[in-house]
């Protein structure tokens, strides 16, 4: 096989593949809870770009009380609320720091969750240090922004028995596993480019 034609493969099956590791996503777990519990929630975002992270805002939906950010080592949190002298509830959480380029961190907070069923859909704000803002708020059913700076909003599902909680994957485990596949081919190919080059 020639050096052109093992490039040539080599970026046909990136290309092919390319979509599935396009973006690892912000979310938030547990993916399901009993209704009125009280729940440590975990935000898991990944800096996905070549700049550092240097905040992450989310929303905190209505009917969602009693939020206490987590203490969080390096980073600053600051909150905002709904302004109610009878009832003040925090509306949003936005933490501030650096997160270096190709890692990821967790984010978390307590929270009751509503007393009846329902969803709720967690909209998050990631900001890097270029100016960059991916909006982790469009619905779960649509498509990644092509651009890279939109993507699904997370779903917590408030449900009445959790006898039978469902098993969910999350989007993370699916673009790791892509991810991971790729960079083995991709580290085949250059071998065996090297290779060729060597025996010429």
């Amino acid at each position: 096989m020639s050096k052109k034609v093992l490039i040539s493969l080599l970026a046909s099956l990136i290309v092919f593949l390319s979509p599935a590791v396009a973006f690892a996503h912000v979310i938030v777990t547990p993916k399901q809870v009993g209704v009125g519990q009280e729940v440590l929630f975990n935000e898991s975002v990944p800096n996905e770009q070549q700049t550092p992270v240097t905040s992450v805002k989310l929303l905190i939906p209505q009917g969602v009380t009693n939020v206490i950010p987590t203490e969080k080592a390096n980073w600053t949190i600051a909150t905002t609320s709904n302004n109610s002298t009878s009832n003040p509830e925090i509306t949003s959480i936005t933490w501030t720091g650096s997160m270096p380029v190709g890692q990821r961190d967790d984010f978390t907070f307590s929270a009751q969750v509503p007393g009846s069923p329902t969803e709720i859909n967690w909209k998050a704000y990631q900001t890097y240090g270029d100016g960059t803002v991916v909006h982790w708020d469009q619905k779960p059913a649509g498509s990644d922004d092509s651009t890279g700076n939109a993507g699904p909003y997370s779903v917590t599902k408030v449900v009445n028995d959790l006898t039978n909680p469902q098993t969910t994957t999350t989007n993370n485990d699916k673009t790791g596993t892509y991810a991971l596949v790729i960079s083995i081919i991709a580290i085949i190919f250059s071998l065996g480019a090297l290779f060729i080059r060597k025996k010429k």
